[in-house]
Order: structure tokens, then sequence, then C-alpha cells
């Protein structure tokens, strides 16, 4: 009985995923040389073991800042009182995942920006100026995911970073929220045994620790707010973090692992690009003859009129 109860936790996090309606179909991924050629023969990004990013302490930032927040909605007056249960025990299961079990917090993610032209990100990742950044049209790319879920097989994923505290730590609130409203649906419609309402108890907790994971990774800190991230994570229960198609590249002197997230179009087999854009620090006509004579080999524009526009850089 408590197994076939529906839940209704995962819907916050799915509502939050879901594309906003003034977000722009264009997403900009800002890369070098090397990456421009890269992307376009392989068809998609690496995207990176969540834990080996660029800067760890954004984990850090979103990890703290659910668990504070877990708390507080623990002694809150307003909500009834299985709520201190709950939160008590999300925050054990959580703390214990987490310490024992990094991976299944740790989604490989890839990063993208609303940000077209940004001299932030032309300095960051783009070789100051002297790389490129890639315009993909994002609904198309996720609107093809359809039919990987219809089949059950791996799907990606993509949701814009939340930079606003207040915000952040109300997704937590409605997560608990919702698993506060399963638990009372279920003792009004099915039973009130005190083993019933425990097992149900530690399903819903469960859900939320799962969210919670997920939500990990679009929770960052809001003083990166002006990199307006976006960001596309496999799903997590697409065996990716099993190791046996995980890869690794090297950086430095650090090993990183990653895991390809393929953006073709699963008709044209090739990217949904709408733009390239030349760094604002590099000949845009000795560029551009180089970005065209790719496309050309590569077959873009030949039979589905998919060539993307070739732009420069108007930051100085």
């Amino acid at each position: 009985m408590n197994e076939s109860f529906p839940l209704t936790v995962a819907k916050v996090f799915r509502e939050y995923t879901r594309m906003p309606i003034k977000t722009s179909d264009i997403l900009y991924h800002y890369t070098t040389r090397a990456g421009l050629t890269g992307i376009l023969k392989s068809g998609g990004f690496r995207a990176t073991y969540r834990m080996r990013m660029n800067d760890p302490a954004e984990f850090e930032y979103a990890r703290s800042l659910i668990f504070k927040t877990l708390k507080q909605i623990g002694t809150r007056e307003d909500l009834p009182p299985i709520v201190q249960s709950l939160t008590t025990y999300a925050c054990k299961k959580l703390k214990k995942f987490l310490e024992n079990s990094t991976e299944i917090s740790s989604a490989y993610c890839a990063c993208l920006t609303i940000a077209s032209d940004q001299q932030k990100q032309w300095k960051t990742y783009a070789e100051n100026g002297k790389g490129f950044a890639l315009g993909i049209n994002m609904l198309n790319f996720l609107s093809n995911q359809s039919h990987a879920v219809g089949k059950g097989k791996p799907y990606v994923y993509g949701a814009p970073v939340t930079y606003e505290e207040t915000a952040q730590c109300d997704l937590v609130c409605r997560l608990v929220k919702a698993g506060l409203r399963d638990i009372q649906a279920f003792a009004d419609t099915c039973s009130q045994r005190p083993e019933d309402l425990t097992a149900i108890r530690d399903r819903v907790t469960q859900e939320i620790v799962i969210q919670l994971l997920s939500l990990i990774d679009f929770i960052k800190d809001p003083i990166f707010s002006s990199e307006k991230e976006f960001r596309l994570i496999l799903d997590s229960n697409d065996g990716s973090l099993m190791a046996h198609h995980v890869q690794q590249y090297q950086s430095g002197e650090d090993i990183i692992p990653f895991v390809f997230i393929d953006l073709r179009d699963p008709t044209t087999k090739r990217l949904p690009l709408a733009e390239i854009k030349v760094g604002p620090n590099i000949s845009f006509e000795n560029e551009r003859r180089y970005i065209e004579e790719l496309l050309d080999e590569l077959g873009y524009g030949e039979i589905h009129n998919d060539k993307p526009e070739i732009t420069k850089s108007i930051c100085s």
C-alpha cells in the first residue's frame, strides 16, 4: 500500500527544471578553438564530474544552504508537528549519502549561459577573447529528449542555476511541503496505523533527499549571478555513475572524469546550432573562413538548412 501510493515531491523538481517562458531559445557555450572544433566534430560536450568542476566551493555553498534551510523549516510553528521529524531524518539521510557515496550527488554536467556576448565569459572560458561562443537552440535539443524518455533510454535535462538565496530556500521549502501533503493525503485516504505512517514518512524522506541531491547542482552563490548559467545534466538513473562509460581527460596535473553528452538532432545527426560568435580579440575574417570550411566539411546547410550564423563579438 505504501509503495504504490503516488508521491508528488518529484513534481517540485520537474516544475523547476522546466524552461522559463522568458528564457531565450538560444543558450551559449564559450570555448577555445580546439573546443569549438571538438564539439562540432563530436556533436556534443564533455559533462564534467560535478565534484571536479572549476570551483568546489559551489557545492559547499549549496550543501550548507540546504542543511540550514531544512533545520529552519523543522522549527516552524505554522507547519504540522511531523515536519520536525521529516526534516531531521532528511538531514541525517542527506548527510549520510554525501559522506559515504559522493557520486550519488555528483551528476555529470555541462554549463551554458544566456549571456551571448559577455566580457567576463570571453576572458574566463574563451582564451581571453580569442575563442568562440556557440549559440545552441536549447529548446530544440531538450524537445528531442522526449524520444529517449519514451524508450526508457538515458536523457538529458536542463535548468537555469538559481542565484537568489530567497528563491533557493523556497525550493527546499516546497519539497518539504510537498512531502507533508503526501503524508497527510496517505493518512486521509489509506491508513492511519502508526507502522504505515512511519513507512510513508520514510519513503517521503527518501524522495525528498533524492530531489535535494539533484537540486544541489542548480544552487550557486549569488556572487556568481553575472554568469547567468544554465546546466545540462544526464538523468541520474541512466547508469552514468556506474563508471562503465565515464571517460577521463587531463587538465594540468589533474585527471578529470567526464561523460559525453550528445547534442545532435536524431534526424539530421548535427548540432542544433543557431550562431557561432567569434571572440573580440581575434581576426573575424580568418576565423569566419575556418568556421565556414569546417561547417561545410560536416555537411551543415546541405539539406536541412541548419547552417548557423557566424557573427563577431562587439565587446571591447
